[in-house]
């Protein structure tokens, strides 16, 4: 009786995540297009091609048991992720890397890498995935993509506060809030994963609850770059030939 709720109602959540990624993804074109500086630019395309990767990721989880999604995605977000952490850094008056990222950040992705290698191997060419060795290696696999993403997720935390830009401080904390929902997605079912049918099916319904709130975050970052978009539009719009339209100086 549970797994046939939760059966029908899971749908109704992919769906209401689909729908706020692409909403997200073209305000993130739109928003792209418009703005002139390269860090504001980059941050909204990469939100758009991070929505895009999302989207394509639900609709392969929804219809079949491939691990290969849950690579790409991890490997989609740790790389928005280290983006955005740059560009924090750059402008903290100090440069000071977030909890240390430019320090751990090798480490973390040669570890996730490896195991991913190595999870993909099993998945397609080792024992049977109903096995005990397969089901600690999966749970472990997980457990290593929540402790990396919660770690990038404190590191743009702590970056967002030590950026003295408004907009990009905003940017990167609602960015921090998208990644520690995908942290859920990827690891609440795994203490459901020993119980019973219907409790699994439990947790893999309230890890996906959090994606449309992922989701929701990553149109609440793109959003939050707005403002400069209609700044620069304006000016854009005002701006004498032979005048720069980002600054408004005259070229010689």
């Amino acid at each position: 009786m549970l797994s046939d709720i939760l059966n029908a109602a899971q749908p109704l959540v992919f769906v209401a995540g689909v729908g706020i990624l692409l909403f997200a993804t073209y305000r993130a074109a739109q928003i792209g297009r418009i703005l002139m500086r390269g860090a504001y630019r980059n941050r909204a395309f990469w939100t758009g091609a991070t929505s895009v990767a999302l989207i394509l990721f639900v609709l392969a989880i929804s219809n079949s048991n491939d691990p290969l999604p849950f690579f790409v995605i991890v490997a989609v977000l740790l790389a928005f992720v280290d983006s955005s952490i740059k560009v924090a850094q750059e402008t903290d008056f100090f440069h000071r890397s977030p909890l240390g990222w430019q320090r751990f950040r090798k480490p973390i992705f040669v570890l996730f890498f490896a195991f991913s290698a190595t999870g993909a191997w099993a998945a397609y060419f080792g024992p049977s995935s109903a096995t005990l060795p397969y089901l600690v290696g999966e749970g472990l696999w997980f457990l290593i993509i929540g402790v990396s993403l919660s770690y990038s997720a404190a590191a743009l935390t702590v970056g967002a506060r030590r950026t003295p830009e408004r907009t990009m401080r905003q940017f990167v904390r609602m960015l921090g809030l998208a990644i520690v929902c995908m942290v859920f997605v990827f690891t609440i079912w795994i203490p459901f994963s020993p119980l019973s049918p219907d409790l699994q099916n439990l947790g893999s319904f309230i890890s996906f609850l959090f994606l449309p709130a992922a989701a929701y975050f990553l149109y609440r970052a793109v959003m939050s770059l707005s403002p400069i978009g209609r700044v620069e539009k304006e000016v854009g719009a005002t701006t004498k030939p032979g005048m720069s339209a980002a600054i408004g100086i005259s070229h010689p």
